[in-house]
């Protein structure tokens, strides 16, 4: 644990020193969230060892994983004006891996121009259509797990291509992530963009994202009334790039944003998920049919339209 609060003192420090060249909202490409499952849950997956986005979520924990699992997922964001979509996969014997990859768009942008640009627009020159166009971001996520003396330690290197109208960049970086546990309570902590993250654009532009932390706290009890067996997620998002009031809690260039998880064992086939994400409540449900898994996720966006998540998975 020592060793632990080390690397983190590390990573603040070296927030810190690259925070002046830091570009805000940068990461948000990354910070999507994979699999419904942990949708459902207010966004919590970084202590979930039931997560099939382990190379998103905590690598760490695919040292107890025991099954090849696959996801597809289709989510419809704000209305369905944004698409997102992801596949995940956990497989290997001994030594697992689990591989997530994502692409966000908004597809079929118009273009316009005027009839005639050197006049003002009015009735007679009115803006027209010429071609559309689609923002997208593709990005894939490896995760690997080992165990280094008593720590269990998960890696993370990740890849990104983003096109944007006419522009497009890639960008690279990795997360560390570890695990612990405390008789009943679960642990996990994952620090973000390690060293920073680089995305390189073709126009010159060069984008870094500052490192950040996820910590976050799981623990099994007993529903009230139902008494069924249930599971309870409390964790935090660490941001070093000044949101200030965009943020839960801003303290200086320091913020955090914090999510709450619940998930309800109904039934052997049925698990039902109740969460709360930054500001917004969200809900869901599994259907668990022999091998296959059917899972939907709703939030409940109070600013914005809500979101509608959807993933089929396969156990082998």
């Amino acid at each position: 644990m020592k060793n632990m609060k080390k690397i983190i003192l590390l990573v603040i420090i070296v927030a810190v020193s690259f925070n002046l060249f830091a570009t805000k909202y940068a990461g948000e490409i990354f910070r999507m969230g994979a699999g419904v499952r942990n949708f459902a849950l207010g966004n919590s997956g970084v202590s979930d060892v039931n997560a099939i986005g382990l190379a998103y979520w905590n690598a760490a924990l695919l040292h107890f994983a025991k099954d090849t699992k696959f996801e597809l997922m289709h989510a419809e964001e704000y209305a369905g004006l944004l698409k997102y979509d992801t596949a995940s996969a956990i497989w290997g014997k001994e030594n697992k891996i689990s591989v997530v990859i994502t692409r966000i768009g908004i597809d079929d942008i118009p273009l316009t121009k005027l009839v005639n640009p050197d006049d003002p627009l009015s009735s007679s020159n009115r803006p027209y259509k010429y071609k559309s166009v689609n923002n997208s971001d593709l990005v894939a996520y490896v995760g690997i797990s080992r165990k280094i003396g008593k720590y269990i330690l998960g890696l993370t290197p990740k890849f990104a291509y983003r096109n944007l109208a006419e522009e497009n960049g890639f960008g690279f970086g990795a997360d560390i992530s570890t695990y612990f546990e405390f008789n009943k309570l679960c642990l996990g902590i994952k620090l973000r963009d390690f060293f920073t993250t680089q995305i390189l654009w073709g126009n010159g532009t060069h984008e870094i994202v500052n490192p950040g932390i996820d910590v976050e706290a799981n623990y099994p009890f007993i529903f009230p009334v139902l008494l069924t067996e249930s599971r309870i997620f409390l964790g935090s998002e660490m941001y070093t790039e000044g949101r200030d009031t965009a943020a839960t809690l801003g303290l200086g260039f320091l913020s955090m944003d914090f999510h709450l998880g619940c998930e309800i064992m109904m039934h052997r086939a049925v698990n039902v998920y109740l969460g709360y994400d930054v500001r917004d409540f969200t809900a869901g449900l599994t259907l668990n049919l022999n091998a296959w898994q059917i899972n939907y996720a709703f939030e409940n966006d109070t600013e914005l339209e809500n979101s509608h998540r959807l993933s089929i998975g396969y156990k082998l």
